[in-house]
């Protein structure tokens, strides 16, 4: 019996060497992306390149080359958790200006929409690569189309239960401390400083320590499917026709580009319960004595940031007067805010309080 398409099967005007292409690009760009734990709504459940990375479990790892200054407790530590670090850099973030105030959601709302279309449009994504080489007879690229959907399956899996371990890190309470907002000071590996605002808790829980699975054992038998589905594309990408080959290889590159660039991800929200708000100073010299000026420290934090060289010695009368003169304004700056609104606010319910003793008129 004869495949519907079987006649184009032989069309192979060029040979394409997909195993390379799909097995060893891309590689550290996806961890980097898979690592920051968003959820992406275009290519959640989408193949894209160096799938090997998820089952090594590579896209957890820490980064080197940050620093956390945590100016409210005096604390420094130059170990951030892996998504953290993935995060922060694919944030774009100003020098010396960018301001991130995290907050944790413990009734966060919900992403059926968004999960329902993912889904949609992975289905119709993997239903062609599935389709195609089942009409063509072309049974190599159908087991290579089977290992994809096994590969995205794990892929899901094992990101899920990293943004459900990082959930329960961001709302699990610090009994020996209140959970306030803390200032912190993040140092990234490309000289970027990144102020960030976020509950102690969430600082020690999710900043610095990379939350782990709940089900070690699934998770490790999980990861167990994802190289067998990975050694199974290796053998059979390479025997596929070449139509086929073109197919896999041009959706795949495809979701790869969107997944790199961050398109259709949720940027400012970290699975379900932690969220982000980004920020930007007016300071268009980028100086950090203006970053410094704006965090209001107090004076047990100023002299702590002494200790810790990113402030100068009081000796040198110059910088402290001219950081002086900026934290006034800064000061005034806040207050003059802070009156404006209250006076809009006022405003407001004298506006509300005329219309409630306004009466309606007789018929």
């Amino acid at each position: 019996m004869h495949s519907p398409l079987g006649y184009t099967a032989q069309w192979s005007p060029f040979r394409l060497d997909a195993l390379g292409l799909l097995t060893m690009l891309g590689g550290p760009e996806m961890s980097n992306a898979i690592g920051r734990l968003t959820f992406n709504r275009l290519t959640e459940f989408l193949p894209i390149l160096g799938a090997y990375t998820v089952p090594s479990n590579d896209f957890t790892q820490p980064l080197s080359g940050f620093a956390l200054y945590n100016i409210t407790d005096s604390i420094v530590s130059n170990s951030f958790s892996g998504w953290f670090s993935r995060w922060l850099l694919a944030q774009d973030a100003s020098q010396n200006n960018s301001v991130f105030t995290f907050t944790v959601k413990h009734q966060p709302p919900r992403r059926r929409r968004t999960v329902w279309l993912a889904m949609a449009i992975g289905m119709v994504v993997n239903c062609i690569t599935t389709l195609v080489p089942f009409l063509l007879g072309d049974w190599y690229g159908f087991a290579s189309a089977i290992c994809i959907d096994t590969s995205i399956f794990v892929r899901w899996y094992l990101v899920t239960q990293n943004r459900q371990a990082l959930d329960r890190a961001a709302v699990e309470e610090d009994t020996r401390r209140t959970p306030a907002l803390v200032k912190t000071l993040c140092f990234l590996r490309d000289n970027k400083v990144i102020t960030v605002h976020a509950p102690r808790n969430v600082v020690i829980n999710c900043f610095l320590t990379t939350p782990g699975p709940e089900h070690h054992r699934v998770y490790a038998v999980i990861r167990a499917l994802g190289w067998i589905s990975f050694a199974g594309f290796v053998v059979t990408i390479g025997q596929a026709t070449l139509i086929v080959q073109l197919i896999i290889v041009g959706l795949t590159l495809l979701a790869t580009v969107l997944t790199a660039r961050g398109t259709g991800s949720e940027k400012m929200r970290i699975g379900d319960n932690l969220e982000a708000c980004r920020t930007e100073r007016n300071s268009p010299s980028g100086r950090r004595i203006g970053m410094y000026s704006a965090l209001e420290l107090s004076q047990d934090e100023e002299d702590t940031m002494v200790e810790w060289n990113l402030l100068p010695r009081r000796k040198n009368a110059k910088w402290w007067t001219e950081y002086s003169d900026l934290k006034l304004k800064t000061d005034g700056e806040e207050l003059h805010k802070k009156l404006k609104l209250n006076r809009v606010g006022e405003a407001q319910k004298r506006v509300c309080a005329e219309k409630a003793d306004v009466q309606p008129l007789p018929k």
